[in-house]
């Protein structure tokens, strides 16, 4: 509400307790005369009497609540604690919203009710095209925002100049305020907020690293921590050995997330003097036994030295053994090619060598977080072996991004067709490789859908669809598949009957016996093959019932169950025409 002192009065009589402290004087003065009816009419419903004291301060903050949503002012006997200012009014658009209204309701159904995951792709394929949210979904929208910090990446480009207005009037959408879209770099720089100067800092870094690396140096000594941390990240753009006077500099900053972000960016550059200095302590680790075989072994005690290149002596409490933390965060420091030119091995020979050795946790997770800062293609092999791994499935959509698209294809590709398990297992494995935002191409959804074609086109499902993971699978499907094939794909639940066959005219008058005969013959074909496929169906109607009448009810269950597809259940059923009309809504606007 506008008024503060009037909310705070309120929650003080709640909190000091009601028949102890009334409701404030102003809500039973009266409406003023002096103001318009309106007015009067709105004041007076807020100062109503009621049959308690308790039940005038909730009915009073009830009310307030709903005058406050709709723009009211309290009147002249409300005194504030200052005079209300006018915000000023919002710049204007530079981007067009859509225009269709049946695409607008579909955008707020989602808003409102999910799937959440389906939000980052409408925003990016929004920006993709230089549009913006429609001003009737802003509020939702940056309330979305505000439960979910990585929505925000897709969700900012798109808010338009009113979405960023709004967000600088309410500090819980602070995260979206900022300077207008037409604003230059320096005025950005000095005016607009921490996400809009990381992007223009990773803006320019692809453009010119030179400059954008001397705009973050000239500023750190006027920026807080928590604006220097993702900053110096930006730095990852186009990072080169011309940026090591800095981070080295930056080891030092008083700030730990800093000094973090600052070694695993050096830890990116082997020729760093930070990056020899690791391996320097690595090497000093590792020796041969007689039969050639490598070995390592921790020091017994720690150095000093190492702390200014981001190693903590002092292990968390949830970590057990000194010498396997200091191991842990060397090897999550280190190049990745140290390792496969030090030991001669592949990612997979490093992984099996780990296991015969006494550190092999330290050396493994180390190896994951590294990848987290370093991706190397050459370990996907590996990470597509560890099933059900949580952290190495979180890697694969970085590699696969150092990937050229053929490349991903051809990936994908190899995991439908080779990995192990049902189709449900392969779609969802491929899920795990995609990134947050991104689809099949028009080749991959078509295997795709030839597959399911085959194991849910035909009367009998291929394979039990009753389950978590195959309703995750079709939403995959829907979420992820080229636009192109959404109409065939939402046919596995939208099949009409066909519509009846007539005789045409033609064959009936036709004057020539042998003209009839020639026209007639088709039908006459047509017609014995439906009489059989339907004696086919009599008969494998027929001895389902039999089988059926020998099953007991737990066994018939199961057979049921085992029949049902995905869609059978109707909230899974509401997801999928939810976001298969959404995204062709999207693509048909988005493409005129």
């Amino acid at each position: 509400m506008s008024s503060t002192h009037l909310w705070a009065a309120l929650q003080q009589s709640s909190l000091v307790g009601a028949d102890r402290l009334p409701v404030p004087a102003a809500l039973v003065a009266g409406a003023d005369a002096s103001l318009s009816p309106t007015r009067q009419a709105l004041e007076s419903a807020l100062q109503q009497p009621a049959t308690s004291t308790a039940a005038q301060v909730l009915r009073a903050s009830a009310v307030a609540a709903v005058l406050e949503r709709a723009g009211w002012t309290p009147g002249a006997q409300i005194r504030l604690s200052q005079s209300l200012a006018l915000p000023a009014l919002p710049a204007a658009e530079s981007r067009h919203a859509p225009q269709s209204v049946l695409l607008l309701t579909m955008m707020k159904d989602v808003l409102e009710h999910g799937p959440r995951d389906l939000l980052a792709p409408m925003f990016q394929r929004l920006n993709e095209t230089g549009m913006r949210l429609s001003h009737e979904l802003l509020v939702p929208a940056l309330n979305e925002g505000r439960q979910s910090v990585e929505l925000r990446t897709w969700l900012t480009p798109v808010l338009g100049e009113r979405g960023r207005w709004l967000a600088a009037l309410n500090p819980q959408w602070a995260y979206a305020s900022g300077v207008q879209e037409t604003a230059n770099a320096d005025q950005i720089w000095q005016e607009g907020s921490i996400d809009q100067r990381v992007a223009l800092l990773r803006d320019e870094r692809a453009r010119d690293a030179s400059q954008a690396r001397t705009r973050l140096e000239g500023s750190l000594k006027e920026l807080s921590a928590k604006e220097r941390a993702p900053m110096v990240m930006a730095l990852e753009i186009s990072l080169s050995m011309d940026d090591e006077p800095l981070l080295e500099k930056l080891l030092t900053d008083r700030s730990k997330e800093v000094r973090e972000n600052a070694a695993r960016l050096l830890s990116r550059m082997p020729q760093s003097a930070h990056s020899q200095r690791i391996t320097s302590w690595l090497q000093a680790m590792l020796t041969q036994n007689t039969k050639g075989e490598w070995q390592i072994e921790p020091p017994e005690e720690g150095n000093k030295d190492w702390e200014r290149d981001g190693i903590a002596l002092q292990p968390p409490a949830y970590i057990k053994g000194v010498k396997a933390w200091w191991l842990q965060q060397m090897v999550e420091l280190a190049p990745l090619d140290f390792w496969m030119q030090q030991l001669g091995m592949t990612p997979e020979q490093l992984w099996e060598w780990s296991r015969r050795s006494d550190w092999k946790t330290a050396l493994r997770q180390g190896w994951l977080a590294a990848l987290r800062d370093q991706p190397d293609v050459r370990w996907i092999g590996l990470l597509q072996t560890m099933d059900r791994d949580a952290r190495a499935e979180s890697l694969l959509p970085a590699l696969l991004d150092q990937l050229s698209p053929e490349q991903r294809e051809e990936y994908w590709l190899r995991q439908l067709q080779q990995a192990k398990g049902t189709l449900i297992d392969r779609i969802n494995t491929l899920e795990g490789g995609m990134p947050v935002v991104g689809e099949f191409s028009l080749l991959m959804s078509e295997r795709v859908m030839d597959e399911l074609d085959k194991a849910l086109g035909g009367k009998q499902a291929t394979g039990s669809w009753h389950s978590w993971q195959a309703d995750q699978a079709v939403l995959v499907c829907a979420r992820r598949l080229h636009a192109a094939m959404l109409p065939r794909f939402a046919q596995l639940w939208r099949q009409s009957a066909p519509a009846p066959e007539s005789v045409p005219e033609a064959a009936v008058d036709a004057e020539s016996p042998t003209a009839a005969e020639t026209a007639v013959m088709p039908r006459l074909t047509q017609l014995w093959r439906k009489l059989v496929s339907k004696t086919d169906a009599v008969v494998e109607d027929a001895t389902a019932a039999v089988v059926a009448s020998t099953l007991t009810p737990e066994q018939q269950a199961r057979l049921d169950r085992a029949r049902l597809r995905p869609w059978d259940d109707e909230q899974v059923l509401a997801q999928l025409n939810r976001i298969v009309d959404l995204r062709m809504a999207l693509h048909a606007e988005l493409r005129s």
